[in-house]
């Protein structure tokens, strides 16, 4: 996420550090960039001045100490409460006391990420969602103590760069990850009680729902990662129990090391071979089962829409930004007698 949140910020006119972990990542990295910068002036891709500035207001580094002249660190590094709580702890020692933190982890309450920070008033929480070009929306996710000159800060920085951002505090928060949960966690119900295999369940999902399916999804997200994300979102959830099977498929899946495409095995090999699915035709079965997932995926959207987090002019916007679907999840509703 980091390297797809510095090439996307390098299209604006912003002064833009990135510190990567190591000198051999910075090296390999600044290579990368000055082609590209290159390029751009060879093929006539940019005018000359928008390369320049872009090339004199970009720092590429393994050195912290070059983030002193910031007003907004965006903290992209694993999905570890522990990681990142030290970084930024280390951070609180080098930044201004005006710079203001922002985490885009995509489920660690940030109420309990900041805690035991200074400056703690200074810190939030700002979720990207991959890739960063595409994906037109952004969480504020903030603590108790986040200021309001903290969120004005990233709202102005939001809004210098076009981006649909919701500002979401409490049990609201990582709402857009949460809004699919139940479906997802309906589908590995399924696998647990042998209704239906990963491939069955994704094909049914890609042939009348999304662009791609609920496992395919989780490989490409990561197994790892999902699973640390809906541990934290449990917290979140009044029905712990109805995500458990999610929780063991998942913890099995990276006991095996199996986490996704970025090991090249997870839900499926990569790359995937197309196989047809065992029950392609129209049958009793599969119409009652594309029913249940329609309507646990439905729960998710009007359970937002009831609690007024968002508009449903903005939730269908988001919807389709997320998933890639141009339906209206209202319009499913109706097609579907579903009854919130």
């Amino acid at each position: 996420m980091g390297r797809d949140l510095f090439d996307w910020l390098t299209g604006f006119p912003f002064a833009v550090t990135w510190v990567c972990r190591t000198a051999e990542q910075t090296e390999q990295f600044e290579e990368v960039f000055v082609k590209k910068q290159r390029r751009a002036i060879k093929y006539g891709l940019g005018d000359k001045n928008t390369t320049r500035f872009r090339t004199v207001n970009t720092i590429i580094t393994s050195d912290m100490e070059k983030l002193t002249h910031c007003d907004l660190v965006l903290e992209t590094i694993t999905e570890d409460i522990e990681c990142k709580r030290t970084l930024f702890h280390k951070l609180q020692q080098i930044l201004p006391e005006t710079c203001v933190i922002a985490s885009n982890t995509s489920s660690i309450p940030p109420d309990t990420l900041f805690k035991g920070l200074s400056n703690q008033k200074n810190c939030v929480g700002l979720h990207f969602f991959f890739p960063v070009a595409l994906k037109n929306f952004v969480e504020i996710n903030t603590a108790e103590n986040t200021s309001k000159q903290a969120i004005s800060t990233v709202e102005n920085f939001l809004n210098r760069t076009e981006r649909f951002y919701l500002k979401l505090s409490g049990n609201d928060q990582f709402i857009i990850n949460r809004l699919f949960l139940k479906m997802q966690a309906g589908c590995c119900r399924l696998i647990r009680e042998d209704l239906m295999d990963i491939r069955e369940i994704d094909v049914l999902v890609k042939e009348n729902l999304f662009p791609v399916g609920i496992f395919e999804f989780f490989d490409y997200v990561g197994n790892d990662v999902m699973l640390q994300s809906v541990r934290n979102y449990l917290a979140y959830e009044k029905d712990s129990g109805f995500y458990l099977p999610m929780i063991k498929i998942l913890e099995q899946k990276v006991k095996e090391g199996k986490l996704g495409k970025k090991t090249k095995t997870g839900f499926y090999d990569y790359p995937v071979k197309k196989i047809p699915s065992k029950d392609p035709g129209v049958s009793t079965k599969r119409e009652k089962i594309l029913q249940q997932i329609i309507y646990w995926y439905l729960d998710g959207v009007f359970d937002v829409l009831q609690r007024k987090i968002c508009s449903r002019k903005e939730l269908e916007f988001l919807v389709k930004e997320y998933m890639a679907v141009e339906q209206s999840p209202f319009d499913l509703a109706m097609e579907n007698g579903y009854k919130s």
